[in-house]
């Protein structure tokens, strides 16, 4: 089923920008405004309310400016039990994020579900600093648990959005994931930040329930491969134990001077 393509047209404040460039966003801003831009999409065309996003697949086929940018959603196939649909993010004149996005009709499985143990938090406090400043960083509350994001190696944080991704909209959760998700590969760097890039091509995020409260504790872990490239996964909590998975595929370079 294909249908017609829902858009809207949104400016990304300054907090979006990321860490090597400050004119283009970090990935988790436009990673987000897919999700919502799909859930919209998806309410709209199919007329359920009862649809639960739990599965994006994006890729960046560009930059995403600080600015204006536009996003443009259609259904390619509506079932009984989900939706997929395609969302694509432009700003500039081009295209900049190809996404896909699964949503499912939420049924009663809990009788299923075994019980598992509750990761510790979360923390009360906003953590002093999170090591490395830039905007998109500076939006979010840290709590770094093992490691940190300026010491190479695996990493474990807490971690919330202070500002809304639509004014006056509150986050679902898959938003809230793709959102902080894409902090994967640099919560858990094995390289310089002043001498190497490590720029993530794609993402996908996985969630198996809905998130429960407003922190996520991401557990993340990058490796590198001698050929230019690496891969960064996380496993994603909230206070009720884990959620689901994100994935990230890292194009490996010298930094330019």
């Amino acid at each position: 089923m294909s249908d017609e393509a829902d858009s809207g047209v949104f400016v990304a404040a300054a907090h979006t920008a990321g860490p090597w460039n400050r004119s283009q966003q970090h990935g988790g801003p436009p990673n987000a405004l897919a999700v919502r831009a799909a859930e919209r999409c998806a309410a709209t065309t199919t007329g359920r309310a009862g649809l639960r996003a739990c599965r994006i697949a994006a890729e960046f086929v560009g930059p995403v400016p600080v600015g204006e940018v536009q996003t443009s959603a259609r259904v390619v196939r509506a079932a009984r039990s989900g939706v997929l649909v395609a969302v694509s993010v432009s700003g500039g004149g081009r295209e900049c994020l190809h996404a896909r996005v699964w949503l499912i009709a939420d049924t009663d499985t809990a009788s299923v579900v075994p019980a598992g143990e509750e990761p510790a938090g979360p923390p009360t406090d906003r953590a002093p600093s999170f090591g490395l400043s830039f905007p998109y960083s500076d939006s979010i509350d840290w709590h770094e648990e093992t490691g940190s994001i300026l010491v190479p190696g695996p990493a474990s944080v807490w971690a919330r959005p202070r500002p809304e991704l639509i004014a006056g909209e509150a986050w679902t959760g898959l938003q809230r994931v793709a959102f902080l998700g894409d902090s994967a590969s640099g919560i858990s760097g094995e390289l310089d930040w002043e001498a190497w890039t490590f720029l993530n091509v794609d993402l996908d995020v996985h969630v198996a329930r809905p998130v429960v409260g407003s922190w996520l504790h991401m557990s993340a872990a990058t490796v590198l491969g001698p050929n230019g490239s690496g891969v960064a996964r996380a496993t994603v909590s909230d206070v009720h134990g884990p959620v689901g998975f994100t994935l990230q595929t890292l194009v490996l370079a010298p930094r330019r001077r």
